[in-house]
């Protein structure tokens, strides 16, 4: 039981964390924006005060007033950014921000790695990745999880399989590793399974971890 309310409650915490930063965002950019309004809404609520026939409506709040021009104004703001992003002028300026990026050496190789890892990731169920598989990493004895995401031919001629072990919490970093068939070892855990494990350091993890055929045995059935 109670490590069935520990996993609950971490993974309510993972599903909650994004929507925890958009309000964080959110709150700052309404904030912001209240800052700048405030004076323009009580200059203008002072200059209505003179005419006479608003004195017989009853007075709103300065308060409600910049609230209620604050969302407006914020909503307005999200709905242009997110309409210059899809035309081609916000292409462009995407385009040429990124152009910008890549002239320069260090921010180059990081950002093409980090974006390359990121868009593999977004594959629909993650497709980049075959299957989810065990190795022995760092060392002889110690086990990781991995991902395969492919075959390359070694020095001798030999298949090598290509693996992805990501690092915890954060799985878009990591160890890319060449190995023999027949020290990769495939899981029947999902993609999903796998990541839900990583980022939370193994709390939310399935009871067993059930090992498949060896990949190479997998491999040579489906050539067959």
């Amino acid at each position: 039981m109670r490590a069935k309310i520990t996993n609950r409650l971490i993974s309510g915490a993972l599903l909650l964390t994004p929507l925890g930063v958009t309000l964080l965002i959110m709150r700052w950019l309404f904030g912001w924006v209240a800052g700048f309004i405030q004076p323009i809404v009580v200059t203008i609520l002072k200059g209505l005060s003179h005419i006479p026939i608003i004195n017989y409506f009853p007075q709103i709040p300065t308060a409600i007033c910049v609230t209620v021009v604050t969302i407006i104004v914020l909503l307005c703001f999200v709905y242009f950014v997110g309409a210059i992003g899809q035309r081609v002028v916000g292409k462009r300026l995407l385009k040429a921000g990124e152009t910008l990026l890549l002239r320069i050496p260090l921010v180059k190789s990081v950002y093409s790695a980090t974006k390359q890892v990121i868009q593999a990731m977004s594959l629909p169920n993650r497709a980049a990745f075959k299957s989810v598989v065990i190795v022995e990493f760092p060392r002889p004895g110690f086990k990781a999880i991995g991902f395969l995401t492919g075959r390359i031919q070694g020095l001798e001629g030999e298949t090598l399989y290509k693996v992805f072990i990501p690092t915890t919490p954060n799985p878009t970093t990591g160890y890319f590793e060449i190995i023999p068939p027949e020290e990769v070892t495939e899981t029947n855990m999902t993609t999903e399974e796998a990541f839900k494990m990583i980022i939370s350091g193994g709390m939310v993890a399935p009871e067993f971890l059930s090992a498949a055929k060896p990949v190479e045995d997998a491999a040579g059935q489906n050539k067959e």
